[in-house]
């Protein structure tokens, strides 16, 4: 999940949104932009999580995602996060002013229920994949030890056979 890409989805969506709520629609109407928006927002936060996590991991940080090392990812991330808290106040602002606060936590609670649904759903998936690939280069590693082990047991057999 690269963070530019996602960060241009939620302007896309935001932009349909705002011009929405500007034009008097309510919010329940702007279902689509507002759903992908916060589907955007949701992806955004984790793609963080997983940078977090990416930096933890010692193997993955020898080999950058995307060909981009995880300072530039952080970088991108961060530039991406300011715009989506920007977005989500002048949002707030613009729904509180023309709908009121009612709108506001209906908002919320479409927001909340969108990133439970991605929770199960997607990032489910994807957490099962990166633990898949952490499994499989653990049992990497651990294989190419024990034919090491096994390799130096061989020669000092030899070794020792030879004499």
């Amino acid at each position: 999940m690269d963070p530019v890409s996602i960060i241009g989805i939620a302007t896309t969506a935001f932009k349909g949104l705002k011009a929405a709520v500007n034009a008097g629609r309510e919010i329940q109407d702007c279902m689509a932009q507002l759903s992908q928006w916060a589907g955007a927002i949701a992806d955004l936060d984790k793609s963080e999580e997983l940078l977090q996590k990416q930096k933890k991991n010692p193997f993955r940080s020898l080999i950058p995602a995307n060909q981009k090392s995880i300072e530039e990812q952080a970088l991108h991330t961060w530039n991406a996060k300011q715009t989506s808290m920007k977005q989500r106040d002048e949002l707030r602002e613009m729904v509180l002013t023309t709908l009121g606060r009612p709108a506001w936590e209906d908002f919320l609670s479409i927001e909340a229920e969108i990133r439970k649904q991605r929770q199960e759903a997607l990032y489910a998936e994807i957490d099962r994949r990166a633990k898949v690939k952490e499994m499989a280069v653990g049992l990497g590693v651990m294989v190419l030890a024990l034919a090491t082990a096994g390799l130096f047991i061989w020669l000092a057999i030899a070794i020792n056979g030879s004499k």
